[in-house]
């Protein structure tokens, strides 16, 4: 008698669950979030933030370039105290400022150059690009 009503009261909710699920709900194949709001791009963009150095500009009217080279187009300009985000750096294929060739890359995809750590300063070691 115990056992019948173990089994009982053990099967009758999963078959009472069963039962109350209509028969193409349980052949629907999962979904999954898909919408503008979730992108390759925002992925990635969080995790080189993650990733990133923090940096401060030292002088006024620092550059922001599309690549590591003065003959490359000036976006726009920092002030003094600014507080960056630092990617890597590269000194390859680059123009030298101060007699430094290294660039460093802002998580915004623009480059500032490091002049010797004149220019800016950064809180630990960067990666090479």
């Amino acid at each position: 008698m115990k056992f019948s009503i173990i089994a009982l009261a053990t099967l009758l909710p999963a078959t009472a669950l069963g039962a109350a699920m209509p028969e193409d709900a349980a052949d629907a194949a999962p979904t999954y979030y898909t919408g503008s709001d979730i992108s390759a791009l925002n992925i990635e963009e969080r995790d080189l933030e993650k990733r990133a150095v923090s940096g401060y500009v030292k002088t006024d009217g620092l550059r922001y370039r599309t690549c590591p080279r003065t003959t490359c187009t000036a976006v726009g300009q920092y002030a003094k105290g600014t507080k960056l985000s630092l990617v890597c750096y590269t000194r390859s294929n680059t123009t030298p400022v101060n007699g430094d060739k290294g660039w460093a890359k802002l998580t915004n995809g623009y480059w500032v150059a490091m002049a010797n750590a004149a220019y800016i300063g950064w809180s630990g070691p960067l990666n090479a690009c």
